[in-house]
C-alpha cells in the first residue's frame, strides 16, 4: 500500500517543471544596456611620428576625461590629437586650445593640457605650448612620458 502511494507521487504526468527564461533574458539585456550607457570609452590616437621620452617616475593618467592633447614633433610642429591637423602658428594653437577648453568645460570636466612630444624635441617648443595654454586659462599641464623603454 505504501508502495502504491510512492508510485502515485513519482508518477510522471507528462508535465515537466520548466522555468520561464524570458524574464532572465530581459534582465541580461537590461544589464547590457546599463553597462553600455555607463561606460565611457575614449580612444586616444597616438602620433606615429613621436617617440615619447622615458621618465623613471612616470605615472599613468588618473582620468581620460578633460584631456586637451597637443603633439609636439621634433621639428617644432604642433599637431592636434587626430595627428593630421597641423597648427601653423601660435595663433592657431591658442585658438585650438581655447575651443577645446570650452568644449571640455561644457561637459563638466576640468580641462588638462596634455603634451606629448618627441624625446628629441627642444624645450622651447614645449614651452610655447605651455604658454599658449596659460594664455587661454588652462591651469593643469600633463607631460606624456613612458615609464620604461
Amino acid at each position: 500500500m505504501a508502495s502504491d502511494r510512492l508510485r502515485a507521487v513519482n508518477k510522471d504526468d507528462g508535465e515537466s517543471a520548466e522555468m520561464d527564461m524570458s524574464p532572465m533574458i530581459d534582465m541580461v539585456f537590461l544589464l547590457l544596456l546599463f553597462f553600455l550607457v555607463v561606460s565611457n570609452p575614449k580612444t586616444i590616437k597616438i602620433d606615429p611620428n613621436l617617440t615619447p621620452s622615458v621618465a623613471e617616475n612616470a605615472q599613468a593618467a588618473k582620468s581620460k576625461n578633460g584631456k586637451i592633447v597637443v603633439n609636439v614633433r621634433d621639428n617644432g610642429d604642433f599637431v592636434k590629437e587626430d595627428t593630421k591637423s597641423l597648427m601653423a602658428d601660435g595663433a592657431a594653437l591658442r585658438e585650438y586650445l581655447k575651443a577645446e577648453k570650452e568644449r571640455v568645460e561644457s561637459k563638466g570636466n576640468e580641462p588638462v593640457l596634455h603634451i606629448r612630444s618627441d624625446k628629441e624635441v627642444e624645450f622651447k617648443y614645449v614651452q610655447r605650448v605651455i604658454k599658449a595654454g596659460a594664455t587661454v586659462g588652462l591651469k593643469q599641464v600633463a607631460y606624456a612620458a613612458f615609464n620604461k623603454e
